[in-house]
């Protein structure tokens, strides 16, 4: 079982609330913030947002995915969401997605930076992959600084059209190898 909350400095990791609802639904509307994801749908139905964080608990509580708030450390403020699947589906082990208004702040990359330590560190994980679409370089980004190599590129249906995605992956060894560990 993970942590309910994680401090990773400049970001605090905590569990989706009812009163979160309004923001996901601002911050997962807009279109940018979409048009970079393979599972947020545009336009953003009214009452998404409370029926998705309804679910959070029950997957937490079988472990199948532990869902995250990404807040602003210093004032708690939401501005994304970050997944941790154990056991990769579709799309993968880890997903993100961070509001348009505060991308280059490095939240996405410190929040995945905590997810993937704890995965290593508290779960039965030997490995995780995490996908972006190819012409999302900023996610590929991401998921480059935190160590993800790319294992495959594949296409993909996404809204009606093929898209190209980078599927990347690190392996417990390779992360104990970068992080020190004995």
């Amino acid at each position: 079982m993970l942590p309910e909350s994680v401090f990773a400095w400049p970001v605090l990791l905590r569990p989706f609330g009812s009163t979160d609802a309004a923001r996901v639904q601002e911050l997962a509307g807009d279109r940018t913030v979409s048009d970079t994801t393979a599972v947020i749908p545009h336009p953003y139905p009214d009452g998404m947002a409370e029926t998705w964080i309804d679910k959070h608990a029950a997957e937490r509580a079988l472990g199948t995915q532990y869902i995250y708030a990404i807040t602003r450390a210093d004032d708690r403020l939401l501005v994304g969401a970050i997944a941790l699947r154990p056991i990769a589906d579709e799309n993968e082990n880890v997903g993100y997605w961070i509001g348009r208004e505060y991308w280059g702040n490095g939240y996405a990359t410190a929040a995945a930076r905590a997810l993937i330590a704890l995965a290593f560190n508290c779960l039965d994980c030997q490995q995780l992959t995490a996908s972006h679409q190819v012409r999302n370089a900023a996610s590929g980004r991401v998921l480059e600084k935190c160590g993800l190599s790319i294992i495959r590129r594949e296409s993909r249906a996404m809204r009606g059209r093929d898209e190209a995605f980078y599927v990347r992956g690190l392996t417990r060894d390779a992360w104990e190898r970068s992080v020190g560990a004995p």
